[in-house]
């Protein structure tokens, strides 16, 4: 308990140990140390935000993806399935021709 001490007509605490003094401003140190770089910082909390953005960018992008393509093979069901549709479509991923076309190439002029 510390014991307030007159001196002079003033009040004054009794002086502080050094070593107490040493272990206060390394304790002070720790906590500075954390309040700036530790994972409740306000560094890491940014940094968690920036991340946040950039995550929800890429689900936005995937979402949109995957309704582009919930579309597509909504349009390769049975029901909705025209023959003219499957011909376009494997012409156009494979490359296939008929042997009966002529296949004109854009640029090319003779």
């Amino acid at each position: 308990m510390l014991r307030i001490v007159r001196h002079g007509g003033k009040m004054r605490l009794p002086p502080l140990n050094p070593v107490v003094f040493v272990l206060l401003l390394a304790a002070n140190g720790l906590l500075a140390w954390h309040a700036l770089h530790g994972k409740r910082s306000l560094n890491y909390q940014a940094q968690v935000r920036e991340r946040l953005v950039v995550a929800q960018e890429a689900y936005a992008d995937t979402q949109t993806r995957r309704q582009e393509l919930e579309r597509k093979v909504a349009r390769l069901r049975e029901e909705t399935l025209g023959l003219d549709t499957l011909d376009e479509e494997a012409r156009r991923q494979l490359g296939f021709i008929a042997p009966d076309e002529v296949l004109a190439l854009p640029g090319e002029q003779q």
